[in-house]
């Protein structure tokens, strides 16, 4: 079991997919990491079908430096 802060740190710019160990308030945050990736469709194809609670979370900057998004 792990923090989620601490899995992001170790695994920088790939995708991760975590079995729920502990949600707060403020969401996830600990669990178990099932599976890593730098691509996000080999995680989903590895979680398809798994009835744990699982989340997905990109552990890199949200977009490259010099883009922007609109909401």
């Amino acid at each position: 079991m792990a923090k989620i802060q601490q899995l992001k740190d170790i695994y920088k710019g790939e995708w991760l997919a975590v079995a729920v160990v502990k949600q707060g308030e403020a969401g996830v945050e600990e669990g178990e990491l099932l599976y890593h990736s730098r691509e996000s469709g080999e995680v989903w194809r590895k979680i398809k079908g798994d009835k744990r609670k699982i989340f997905v979370t990109y552990a890199g900057p949200p977009l490259p430096e010099g883009y922007a998004a609109a909401f």
